[in-house]
């Protein structure tokens, strides 16, 4: 007996999230892999794809010189970009594509350094094997941008994953829970069954290897005589 069913939790999901988002900044995610409070039960899966931080900068003594440096050279990565079939994506959670639509929307900022400015920004490519293959692909790519004036491209921070529309996935999830509850009930004799809760909740994901995220509902089950 399930206290809520799949169809039930399934109306109930409320985060819309239908794009591409960061794995290593959403709900329930931080450093480094595989959390202690996880469940055992949920999907885990490659990635979709891998993004590298980096910043454009100029240090330029002009001010608006080194805005149209920067502008110069991220316009360059954009059209190098698509032709190597990368992209220049924004966003902190759920990402957005830069294109030369829109790139000069970006902000322009201070730079660490004095008469410094820079524009931060995010190289994406799919992921379809090791992360080291990934990370290889865009150093390429950030190499072969050429400068502009005193303008360069600077990596900062590690390499991250991301996930296309992780939602998509909670009717498998549950159907994965939905089968251990079951087996472990069985285990206890038929005069049993059990009691799943928190599938009405969030989905939540987390890196689980280099190139591999773990996605799971904080659900909870309990084992019980039937009529309890």
């Amino acid at each position: 007996m399930l206290a809520v069913t799949a169809g039930g939790a399934i109306a109930q999901d409320n985060s819309n999230i239908r794009g591409e988002v960061r794995v290593s900044a959403v709900r329930g995610s931080g450093d480094g892999y595989f959390k202690e409070s996880a469940p055992v039960i949920g999907l885990r899966r490659l990635a979709d794809g891998a993004i590298q931080d980096i910043l454009v900068t100029s240090d330029s003594r002009d001010s608006e010189l080194r805005r149209q440096e920067i502008h110069a050279m991220l316009e360059a990565t954009i059209r190098k970009a698509d032709a190597a079939g990368l992209e220049l994506v924004t966003g902190n959670f759920e990402l957005t594509k830069v294109t030369l639509a829109n790139y000069r929307e970006l902000p322009l900022r201070s730079g660490r350094r004095s008469d410094t400015s820079e524009i931060a920004v995010t190289v994406k490519t799919k992921l379809a094997g090791p992360a080291d293959s990934a990370q290889s692909r865009i150093d390429s790519f950030i190499r072969s941008v050429p400068a502009t004036g005193r303008s360069l491209i600077e990596k900062y921070g590690a390499l991250q994953l991301t996930i296309v529309n992780p939602d998509q996935y909670r009717g498998q999830i549950i159907k994965l829970i939905a089968d251990e509850s079951r087996r472990a009930s069985s285990a206890f004799g038929a005069d049993y069954g059990v009691v799943v809760s928190g599938l009405d909740r969030h989905l939540v994901w987390n890196q689980a290897s280099e190139n591999e995220v773990f996605l799971y509902i904080p659900y909870g089950f309990t084992v019980q005589p039937k009529g309890a």
